[in-house]
């Protein structure tokens, strides 16, 4: 009498490619920080004895909080000092690969509120809805602008997703899920920046959404048989570009994770996940300055973000009810290869409520 343990892998990827490429989170935009946490859709699948003997509504509901910070710099895996990457005027030789302005710490929130609808014995349907929410401090040469901050809040790309069970048998269960995300989030938030007076178009990192239609694909696998062991493929594919001529890049990522025996009701996870993101395609002209050197920030140049990442988490998933659950987890960067200089990530942590009727 249970509800199925979360896979709960905050991912993107295909197994292949991550093997021969590099990814990150890091300085991922707010759209992307939010894909991560559309794994709860997947997660709201519930055993299917608990379903047949137990559920009262073919509804499922989850809200989850995320929060990640991004502090420090790499280059491909290797650190950077601040002042490697902050050109602090005409003392020192400005390249590609220093700015006149530089984010020190980005924070970003994510609340997402997920709905799922059990269609039959093997289809599911999802709805996602995200809430975003990032800080980025700020240092530069620009008077007036020596220490800044900029915020930006609102309503991210909304998703919605179809699970299909392709495998069950007594031992293991294979999952498929395909879904398409709108963009709602948007693309066109302001702030007042040192590249001129008054309110200019944000950097890539501080829009909401991706303003482009993306598909979300999972392959999911949980074992049945003594060690409760789930494995996940996945992709977030995007296609065209937005209404500022670019689009993110596409994400991919392989995770497992083991459920460790401890009790009925509270049940520890590990996790390891590695992850590859592609740099941004195409540009917003709008961020570039006219200068010998046109990208005035690391955040403004769109070939400065992607790279490759290996997670490590360590949660627990408490099911207090026969129908309702928490799961939370922190996770840590154990490896980042970066498209540098970039914003690392420092640490991620995750909580979710779900219920199931």
């Amino acid at each position: 009498m249970k509800i199925a343990y979360p896979i709960y892998l905050l991912v993107s990827a295909t197994s292949l490619y991550v093997m021969t490429s590099s990814f990150c989170s890091a300085q991922s935009t707010p759209s992307e920080f939010a894909k991560l946490s559309l794994d709860q859709l997947f997660e709201l699948s519930i055993d299917e004895s608990h379903v047949e003997q137990h559920r009262l509504s073919p509804w499922s509901f989850a809200y989850n909080f995320k929060t990640v910070e991004f502090d420090g710099y790499l280059d491909g895996d290797s650190s950077l000092r601040r002042d490697e990457v902050w050109w602090q005027g005409l003392q020192e030789v400005r390249t590609s690969k220093n700015f006149p302005i530089v984010p020190t710490v980005i924070s970003q929130q994510a609340r997402v509120i997920s709905i799922g609808y059990q269609l039959g014995p093997k289809w599911r349907a999802h709805l996602s809805v995200p809430y975003l929410s990032q800080n980025t401090d700020h240092i530069s040469i620009v008077e007036n602008y020596a220490h800044f901050t900029i915020d930006t809040t609102g309503l991210g790309d909304i998703v919605l997703s179809a699970s299909h069970q392709l495998v069950k048998s007594a031992e293991n269960i294979w999952w498929f899920t395909a879904g398409l995300s709108l963009p709602t989030g948007s693309i066109d938030e302001q702030g007042d920046t040192p590249r001129a007076a008054g309110d200019q178009h944000l950097p890539y990192t501080m829009q909401l959404g991706s303003g482009t239609y993306d598909f979300p694909l999972q392959f999911s696998y949980q074992s049945l048989g003594a060690h409760d062991f789930s494995l996940n493929i996945s992709a977030v594919i995007r296609v065209g570009k937005n209404d500022r001529n670019y689009r993110l890049g596409n994400s991919y990522s392989l995770a497992g994770r083991y459920n460790v025996p401890f009790g009925s009701t509270i049940q520890p996870f590990i996790v390891l996940e590695v992850l590859h993101r592609q740099a941004i395609h195409g540009r917003d002209v709008s961020l570039l300055v006219n200068a010998p050197f046109a990208y005035p920030a690391s955040i403004t140049d769109p070939k400065l973000y992607g790279g490759a990442k290996l997670n490590g988490k360590l949660g627990f998933t408490w099911q207090f009810t026969d129908h309702l659950m928490l799961t939370a987890e922190l996770a840590k960067p154990l490896y980042q290869n970066l498209n540098g200089p970039q914003p690392k990530e420092n640490y991620h942590t995750a909580f979710n409520i779900s219920y199931a009727m």
